[in-house]
């Protein structure tokens, strides 16, 4: 299946100024799982029995690299970040921990929300539309059933609300009720050990983030209070200043959230003291593991 995904990506780059090595190319990169659930295809607009994962990655055009070596210019303006952000003052500075993470989480969801309008609308479209599959979320409904065929329809749909899911095997045509057992097995894996420690509570306070900040600061954002100020500028209702335009954004939900703090979990970078933890274009779609002698540097001009 052709995609624009690839090509609205390098021009957003080379409009950014990232400057990709000719010894390499992004690629789309489809991982077929061929499946008995029908899934709907968006942009085909069919049923379909095949799921497709799209992955974008970073490949040698066929050509020994020798290191060390640079590959990738990337412009520190072209970093997504919770200082460059469209919400940025609306948003706490937070420099490390899983503070940071939710708070680029909360940035990042800010500009998906605003879809084309978002200064980095060619690089999140590249973004995995579906939510990763980290731990924390593994086997939260929160987190998977945004879209699930069995919510609203039949019998089923109070055994969603008494349990998140409906109650059935893995083999249902319900492909999101099936991913949610599946983390749920998984995570059963993790009792009594560490890990089980690391992530305790780890969604209860994802959630209460949510509720506590994102939704009301995306509400204030998305409305704006135009009051005027001693300064002559917008106000929202706590006095600070506002931002004066409205982006338009779609309906905030916290599985919405999730699949925002999922991609920071999966990709983020810290860059520098300025910017924290940020969203890197282009740098996350490399492999990073050790056998390939890659790493990111940051320079300080």
């Amino acid at each position: 299946m052709s995609s624009n995904r690839i090509p609205s990506l390098l021009a957003w780059c080379s409009t950014n100024g990232i400057v990709i090595d000719s010894r390499i190319e992004v690629v789309e990169h489809d991982t077929v799982a061929p499946s008995s659930d029908p899934v709907f295809d968006m942009e085909e607009n069919i049923p379909r029995r095949t799921s497709y994962e799209r992955c974008i990655r970073v490949c040698s055009r066929h050509e020994y690299i020798d290191f060390p070596c640079t590959l990738v210019h990337i412009p520190k303006t072209a970093v997504l970040s919770t200082k460059s952000c469209f919400i940025s003052p609306q948003i706490a500075p937070i420099p490390y921990g899983h503070g940071a993470h939710l708070a680029l989480a909360l940035a990042l969801y800010g500009e998906l929300l605003r879809g084309s309008e978002s200064r980095w609308f060619g690089y999140l479209q590249s973004l995995p539309g579906e939510t990763v599959e980290i731990a924390a979320l593994w086997g939260a409904p929160i987190a998977n059933l945004e879209r699930c065929i069995c919510l609203d329809t039949g019998p089923m749909a109070g055994d969603h609300e008494d349990s998140g899911t409906c109650d059935i095997s893995i083999s249902s045509n319900c492909s999101r009720c099936a991913r949610v057992h599946d983390g749920r097995n998984a995570k059963a894996w993790l009792e009594v050990t560490e890990a089980e420690q690391e992530l305790r509570g780890l969604l209860a306070e994802i959630s209460q983030y949510y509720t506590d900040i994102v939704e009301p600061t995306l509400r204030r954002v998305s409305n704006p209070r135009r009051t005027q100020s001693a300064n002559g500028g917008p106000e929202d209702a706590s006095g600070r200043d506002s931002v004066t335009v409205n982006p338009g954004f779609k309906e905030t939900s916290l599985s919405g959230f999730c699949h925002a703090y999922s991609l920071v979990s999966s990709r983020a970078f810290w860059v520098d003291a300025y910017h924290g933890l940020s969203m890197v274009p282009i740098a996350d779609a490399f492999n990073h593991v050790n056998e390939n002698h890659l790493h990111m540097e940051t320079l300080s001009f």
